[in-house]
């Protein structure tokens, strides 16, 4: 009966449902306080558990606990009873969201900051303290390595599955805790500073704190107050605030004038714990240091390495880093950190973003050290910063990577000195002999991943002159098949010479061209384009241009008709030696040379006579010289073949 009537209830539209639910809740049993309190959690109204959160501090422990096991519930609830009238709800709700951890309500405690009850406000500053607590103390557990997580008794995957849950809580929750927090310094300047100076500390645990920003925002409302309890001797808990404060912050002097101050033991205790020389509780050595900017000797830094782990060796970086000694005394400190962690990616990191925060201009032999680095991410993030910062000879510095650096490695490098190595290539092409540049423009484009594309771009734009020489690269490196797509579009350019350079290359495409194009190459208005197409249908053997080629055969151009009369020959057509023959005794000087050209090309030894006619009796002289030297060459066969024959 009892059970079917809190069903009844948990169904029913109206209001007054709740109320008789919140009743029971304030005046039943235990039992049944956990009945009634089921049930307006079943009803999710924002009426009926607005009356939770006022009766909050009353109920039970096993209630409470249910109430917070289901925060998520009262996110409505808790933003209209934080921003009501009635007072008391208001404070229940401040201190629900600080107990449920809610940081994405952390607008309604800003807006309680600026409540003219003092109690509200005291209320809305308190949980604002409580949320950046519980970030700080959430940040650093997340932080704790697994070595010192192994004695909680739990499995790596249980404590796998704990550090991801947690991070995904701090990434929703933290960032808005940051903001309200920074944005309260800023915009309220009451009697709540000395709270809201104390949760900035607590949050600012880290270089990327919205906190920890204030000190380098100009204008910032709450910068003051926050240097001035950064000259004062530190909490334990602000511990963290404090070294950053010194590191990034520009306020190295405070810190330095600080440490003579410091003799709390759990300050001490907490600095010991991430600080180098208070390990060894050398305060006034650490105080001389830090103030005077000078480091230790190479075997003092030795032999303090080698009793430190890891992690805490690599926060040494940190120290080195503001300790104001000239960059090639940190550079030589700090490469011997690097080698000392080179099996700790971690220490790595802090170390590149040690390196990182230099100024423009500081010295990159860290960089540079770290482009060596085994793991892929960190040599990828040195070379971007080294990219960034371009000190002299920063090309050189990174083509060494090329041959030997992982993909993604290669693409940074590529995009950033791509040009500057393709344009130096372009430059001397002209200046270097055939073989050489060959082997130099391969070499460029292994190591430059979009050196295809830079010359693509060079054969699509720009004056022809540069675009037949582009067309030359692209023949010599053999990479016609890479871009047979542009070489097809260069064929139907309306400039003659880039028309049949690039007619020219296309015997070097494997992929056929479409058989309009290249019926209009061989048809085109320009002597050389058909000359050059004449050649393709060579290469590619098309013997349904036969009849075109015994016409070219006897055309009035030179050069269209020697390369004919080769293409009939290699397609063994009968009429192409008594072409070349007609050729041969052409009555111009121009066709007997490009007949002789071609008999060498074909090997037609059988008119040997009448290449020696040619060289005895022919008229013109450069005719004589050329037909001596095919003569030359048949000679130079027939020793070839006859030694062959004798071995």
């Amino acid at each position: 009966m009892i059970s079917e009537l809190i069903q009844t209830l948990v169904e029913s539209k109206n209001e007054a449902a709740d109320d008789v639910l919140l009743e029971a809740l304030s005046i039943g049993s235990e039992p049944e306080k956990l009945v009634a309190l089921d049930a307006l959690l079943k009803r999710k109204t924002v009426h009926g558990l607005s009356g939770v959160i006022k009766a909050y501090a009353g109920l039970p422990r096993s209630s409470q606990l249910m109430v917070l096991e289901q925060i998520g519930v009262f996110h409505a609830a808790l933003r209209e009873c934080g921003r009501g009238r009635d007072p008391l709800a208001a404070m229940a709700a401040m201190k629900l969201i600080a107990l449920g951890r809610q940081g994405r309500l952390t607008y309604v405690l800003s807006e309680g900051l600026h409540h003219p009850d003092e109690a509200i406000s005291r209320a809305a500053v308190e949980a604002m303290v409580a949320l950046a607590r519980w970030a700080a103390t959430e940040t650093r557990r997340l932080q704790r390595s697994d070595s010192q997580l192994q004695s909680d008794g739990k499995t790596r995957e249980e404590r796998q599955s704990e550090r991801q849950s947690l991070y995904r809580r701090l990434m929703e929750e933290r960032p808005e805790i940051e903001q309200a927090v920074s944005r309260a310094m800023d915009v309220h300047r009451g009697r709540h500073t000395a709270e809201l100076v104390r949760a900035s500390l607590l949050l600012a645990d880290s270089p990327l704190s919205r906190t920890l920003a204030i000190l380098g925002t100009a204008k910032h409302g709450g910068q003051t107050a926050l240097v001035r309890r950064l000259g004062q001797p530190p909490d334990s808990e602000h511990v963290e605030a404090f070294l950053l404060g010194a590191s990034h912050a520009g306020l190295r002097t405070h810190f330095g004038v600080t440490f003579a101050h410091i003799n709390d033991g759990p300050v001490l205790d907490a600095l010991l714990r991430k600080t180098h020389w208070l390990k060894d509780n050398q305060l006034q050595l650490c105080m001389h240091q830090v103030s005077r900017g000078v480091w230790w000797g190479e075997a003092e830094l030795e032999r303090d390495l080698s009793r430190r782990d890891d992690e805490d060796a690599a926060r040494i970086a940190e120290w080195i880093a503001a300790s104001g000694v000239h960059d090639v005394v940190q550079d030589e400190r700090l490469e011997k950190l690097r080698r000392h962690l080179a099996h700790h990616l971690p220490g790595r990191l802090r170390l590149l973003r040690v390196a990182m925060r230099r100024p423009r201009g500081a010295s990159v032999a860290l960089l540079r050290s770290l482009l060596e680095d085994p793991d892929e991410r960190v040599v990828r993030m040195a070379a971007r910063e080294i990219v960034r910062r371009r000190p002299l000879d920063f090309e050189n510095m990174l083509l060494q990577l090329m041959t030997t650096a992982p993909e993604s490695v290669r693409r940074v490098i590529g995009r950033a000195v791509g040009q500057v190595g393709f344009d130096h290539f372009w430059q001397r092409f002209d200046r270097m002999d055939k073989s050489t540049r060959k082997v130099a423009g391969r070499a460029m484009l292994k190591m430059l991943p979009d050196g295809l594309e830079r010359l693509e771009r060079r054969l699509r734009s720009g004056p022809v002159e540069q675009r037949v020489k582009a067309i030359q690269i692209v023949q010599e490196l053999g990479v016609a098949d890479s871009m047979a797509g542009v070489v097809l579009r260069l064929c139907e350019e309306a400039n003659p010479k880039l028309r049949s350079k690039a007619v020219a290359l296309l015997a070097e495409v494997t992929t056929l061209p479409p058989e309009a194009l290249l019926e209009r190459m061989v048809n085109d208005d320009d002597a050389r384009v058909r000359a050059n197409a004449i050649e393709v249908v060579e290469s590619q053997n098309r013997l349904e241009f036969v009849p075109m080629l015994a016409t070219r055969a006897r055309s009035s151009h030179n050069r269209e008709r020697a390369n004919a009369i080769k293409a009939l020959h290699r397609m063994k057509v009968g009429t192409a030696s008594p072409a070349l023959l007609s050729m041969l005794r052409d009555e111009r000087s121009e066709h007997r040379i490009s007949a002789l050209w071609a008999l060498r090309q074909i090997g037609w030894w059988q008119l040997v006579s009448e290449v020696g006619r040619l060289a005895k009796d022919d008229p013109n002289l450069r005719v004589r010289r050329y037909a001596m030297g095919v003569l030359k060459t048949a000679a130079e066969v027939v020793e070839q073949y006859r030694r062959r024959d004798a071995g």
